[in-house]
């Protein structure tokens, strides 16, 4: 005899419906737009599986959430997805809306089932899973700053080591003998968001508190556009000495994932540092 299923199961079954739209709009801007952080968005939903995992094997946070609150949470998250999902049928990009209220509800489905300490304990996954919104949509007008800075960076550090340079524009350089320009695509925003992700795990991992984990994400941005800095003035000097084939070659397109190295050396070297303050306390993970 066929049994109704429970109004958990219902919710549940709610949720994955309401997922799909979401992910094929992720899959589609991804995959057939230029954006820069392609790479990082589409590995962003995999790795918060993962975290998820993770956070299972992780102490239950103390939290006093009130319980009453769960079903007003969810419902803002549903309410939220809803507001997205109408604006979607006029712009696709309505589905960015659409995905934050999402997460908020099933943050909020993950309390009202299993109470407020779990759902703290995947606070952090959930969170991490917006990351696969293509934000850069409404980030381009930082392009234009992180570009300067980029090119500025890199010129100073040539001068540094002797070469004189002339600009052409806030953001191309050019001496006699090779010029460049810090393009959209070079100006280190896709460094910012994926070194930024890398960061808030790592730190979720390795640091107790959230003042510590944030210190940890701001030390993060000066050393990403000192790198790319560097990176860009790496691929002058290679323009120097090989043309176009040498500075658009291998370093141009490869770089950007080999700088990442020193990046998270430092990274880890100041975590083992912040996280001294915390060695004598007992652990007390706040999501």
């Amino acid at each position: 005899m066929f049994e109704a299923p429970s109004g958990r199961t219902l919710l549940v079954l709610l949720s994955a419906t309401a997922l799909w739209p979401v992910v094929h709009y992720l899959y589609q801007t991804w995959t057939q737009s230029t954006l820069g952080g392609a790479g990082a968005g589409m590995v962003a939903l995999p790795a918060a599986l993962g975290l998820s995992v993770l956070a299972r094997r992780r102490p239950s946070p103390a939290v006093n959430w009130p319980p009453e609150a769960a079903p007003w949470v969810m419902a803002a998250g549903a309410g939220l997805y809803a507001v997205g999902a109408g604006l979607a049928r006029l712009d696709p990009n309505g589905w960015l809306v659409a995905g934050p209220g999402l997460a908020l509800g099933c943050l909020g489905l993950l309390w009202m089932l299993h109470g407020a300490r779990t759902a703290a304990r995947y606070l952090f996954p959930i969170g991490f899973s917006l990351f696969a919104l293509p934000w850069e949509i409404f980030l381009r007008e930082l392009d234009p700053p992180l570009q300067i800075a980029s090119a500025r960076l890199g010129v100073s550090m040539l001068e540094a080591v002797g070469y004189e340079l002339r600009w052409w524009n806030a953001y191309t350089f050019w001496d006699d003998r090779y010029y460049l320009v810090v393009n959209e695509t070079c100006s280190g925003m896709n460094m910012l968001v994926t070194l930024a992700m890398y960061t808030m795990v790592f730190g979720w991992l390795t640091l107790r508190t959230l003042p510590r984990r944030a210190v940890l994400l701001v030390l993060m941005v000066p050393l990403a556009l000192v790198a790319n800095g560097a990176r860009v003035a790496v691929i002058w000097w290679m323009g120097v000495v090989g043309g176009d084939e040498l500075a658009m070659g291998f370093w141009h397109t490869g770089s950007a994932y080999l700088i990442f190295l020193p990046i998270f050396w430092v990274l880890y070297r100041a975590a083992r540092w912040l996280a001294r303050g915390e060695a004598g306390s007992p652990a007390q993970p706040t999501g």
